[in-house]
């Protein structure tokens, strides 16, 4: 082989070590992964999921017992039992009945989980692979995790915007980490709860997204709130932000 064959041969193979190195980054793909142990408890514990389409069953699987609800526009009185009937007006239906609000308010945050990672899809790129619940997650979370329990309170969080994170918008001490995916915070007078509960894509951006919730109580009251956040990171470089909220308290 001479010199100008050897070097247009070193010259093809460098082209095409280049082109695979590029297209091997280009199509990484980030899985929708689930951590089913909130999702489990609501059917109790004993449907395998193994894919998003068995969590896209579980909408339609019967819970260990039905609530007695009313649909608050309607005013029509019924029975469910399952996440498929109460779903498309799950934010204007509730139930009347104090004993039974909490374990539903919690059910239908569970429903609108467990939709969303049915529709998620894999992500081609991450700013979170690195995330963690710990003592410097409330720095880099959005001020919508906030516990605003008053309209004057969320006035003075939302609409004002040097608060960019939930740290800056009140003092929360990192308490203990309760598990692989949970840990637990407190704030002056209240406590919050945070589980990762899956991560995908969820807006159909490509770009991966977490889904966490967050159950809060009052020190001394009964007041509870069960929210959902959805939150992104479009680069290293910036904060962590909101996508969409599903909130309700009792």
């Amino acid at each position: 082989m001479n010199l100008q064959n050897t070097v247009l041969l070193f010259g093809i193979l460098l082209i095409t070590a280049c082109t695979a190195k590029g297209t091997s980054s280009l199509t990484k793909v980030y899985p929708v992964q689930w951590f089913p142990v909130s999702l489990m408890a609501q059917w109790g514990g004993k449907t395998p999921i193994y894919d998003q389409e068995d969590i896209q069953a579980l909408l339609d699987k019967p819970w260990e017992y039905p609530f007695k609800l009313i649909n608050f526009q309607t005013q029509e009185v019924f029975s469910a039992d399952r996440c498929s009937q109460i779903l498309p007006d799950i934010r204007q239906i509730g139930t009347d009945l104090p004993y039974e609000s909490r374990p539903y308010l919690y059910q239908t945050a569970m429903c609108v989980a467990a939709e969303s990672i049915a529709k998620a899809r894999p992500a081609q790129y991450s700013a979170l692979s690195d995330f963690k619940l710990d003592a410097d997650f409330p720095h880099q979370a959005p001020k919508n995790m906030t516990l605003m329990i008053s309209l004057s309170e969320t006035e003075r969080v939302l609409q004002d915007d040097a608060i960019v994170s939930w740290a800056q918008a009140e003092a929360v001490k990192f308490v203990s980490k309760e598990g692989e995916y949970q840990a637990k915070y407190a704030m002056e007078g209240a406590s919050q709860e945070i589980s990762l509960i899956a991560r995908g894509d969820f807006n159909h951006d490509n770009i991966e997204d977490l889904l966490l919730y967050a159950q809060a109580h009052v020190v001394g009251g009964t007041y509870t709130a069960f929210r959902l956040f959805w939150v992104t990171k479009i680069d290293v470089n910036n904060p962590i932000t909101l996508v969409r909220e599903y909130s309700r308290a009792y």
